[in-house]
């Protein structure tokens, strides 16, 4: 009890320090494209383009149509299952890499170090989000997606950022030890997006390997979106409940242990 009213108590602190997050984050975002000839332009580019590789790829390529979805409606689908795989991968390798590049940070004693991978990780989802709201532009202009998306899109966005977090203020600190996990962790999410259905459903699973969709973290979220923007109903209770005990296991998990440990580990910076 004591420890969960600690854990309460350090969150409420670091929540002062919301300005100076906030004036990070723009800067951070800035900076990603300073020297390029697009900008900021990017910012819609990079994910349009992304999303629209995608969609082509497995509609005209791989030629997959679920039951029930025509071609379009398979778009969304595919569409609403990658944002949130692109907006973990983005928060989660930039909050692991986020205190081995800020180490001049990471020695000050006025910023607290646990604000430098959840700035990153913010920082990071600016893409994400726009292809998030492209997603939701076009499941609301075909019809798809109901006005339950409105309301519970952003907040599954917040649960799987909190999911990332948790992972991500873990990561940090042992990346300061080891450098390796920063490319082995890519590897690790490669293949758990590999095994996520955003361009397929679990109806078009074998049974003996439907197993593998559930043991996939990322699932949940990834039906979730579906459910929501492509199908336009409420997520499914399994889907929405999974996302949010991980995010919230996860997000205090990962908080704690950072907190407890990071003396430790900053040794290494």
């Amino acid at each position: 009890m004591n420890a969960s009213l600690g854990i309460f108590r350090s969150l409420r602190v670091l929540a002062g320090y919301r300005q100076r997050v906030l004036e990070g984050i723009i800067h951070d975002v800035r900076q990603r494209y300073v020297g390029s000839v697009f900008g900021t332009l990017w910012m819609v580019l990079f994910p349009l383009l992304q999303l629209s590789i995608y969609a082509g790829l497995y509609t005209f390529i791989f030629k997959i149509r679920p039951s029930g979805l025509n071609e379009m409606g398979y778009v969304v689908l595919v569409f609403s299952g990658l944002v949130p795989l692109m907006g973990f991968n983005e928060a989660l390798m930039a909050a692991t890499t986020s205190l081995s590049a800020n180490k001049n940070l990471l020695l000050n004693t006025v910023f607290p170090a646990e604000l430098i991978p959840l700035r990153a990780a913010i920082a990071g989802q600016v893409t994400s989000l726009v292809g998030l709201i492209i997603t939701l532009a076009v499941g609301y202009a075909l019809g798809r997606a109901s006005w339950q998306a409105a309301i519970l899109v952003p907040v599954f966005w917040v649960l799987l950022l909190m999911f990332a977090m948790g992972i991500g203020w873990m990561f940090s600190l042992f990346s300061l030890v080891a450098r390796d996990i920063q490319h082995g962790l890519a590897l690790v999410i490669m293949l758990f997006f590999v095994l996520s259905p955003f361009a397929y459903t679990p109806e078009m699973v074998p049974a003996a390997m439907k197993s593998l969709i559930y043991l996939n973290p990322l699932s949940y979220f990834v039906l979730t979106f579906q459910q929501l923007i492509c199908y336009g109903t409420w997520p499914d209770p399994v889907a929405a409940g999974g996302a949010s005990l991980l995010a919230f296991v996860s997000f205090f998990a990962g908080f704690s242990v950072f907190k407890r440990a990071k003396y430790i580990f900053f040794d290494y910076a």
